[in-house]
């Protein structure tokens, strides 16, 4: 895997206080993207958005000329009115560098792994509901991770169970890439 010396690595949380996302089964996507950031980045030298911060705002800041960021994730968990789907999946946009199609496939790879949950792959953009997806827009390598499905009652208990365990995963993971 591709080494960046003194790279700058930013992680969003996809919702919080301004847009909380799906609720589903008693908890909050927010909430979710939120501790799941903090705990990634807890005693490292990444950056992370702010939660009073919209998603506007983060891409501004993101694509601004004073700030630089090698590595860009945006941490989200799915959801679906099917609740049997379940799965990690990461999202690229549909022009993805190499290195971002390398560091999506390595974060669905090991997050499936720990969770034992199927691996629904590296997808783009374009293969998603919405079909773009302005975070994954800004410069550098940039990924969107579905962490697993909230609305699966069986996939958010092994999140829950094992968060500490994926955020640890992430953690080296971008320090190494």
């Amino acid at each position: 895997m591709a080494k960046i010396i003194d790279r700058n690595i930013f992680v969003t949380a996809g919702h919080h206080n301004q847009d909380a996302g799906a609720v589903q089964n008693g908890v909050k996507e927010a909430d979710l993207t939120k501790e799941l950031r903090d705990l990634i980045c807890d005693q490292t030298n990444f950056f992370k958005d702010r939660d009073d911060w919209n998603l506007q705002r983060t891409i501004g800041w993101l694509n601004s000329n004073k700030t630089t960021h090698d590595i860009n994730v945006d941490v989200h968990f799915n959801s679906s009115a099917n609740a049997k789907a379940t799965g990690v999946e990461v999202i690229v946009a549909n022009n993805a560098s190499q290195l971002s199609r390398q560091l999506a496939k390595t974060l669905t790879d090991g997050i499936s792994d720990i969770l034992k949950l199927p691996n629904r792959g590296v997808k783009t953009e374009s293969q998603t509901a919405r079909g773009r997806i302005g975070i994954l827009a800004v410069r550098g390598v940039s990924v969107l991770i579905e962490v697993c499905f909230i609305s699966n009652k069986s996939d958010l208990y092994a999140y829950l169970k094992s968060k500490n365990e994926v955020a640890l995963f992430v953690k080296n993971t971008l320090q190494d890439f």
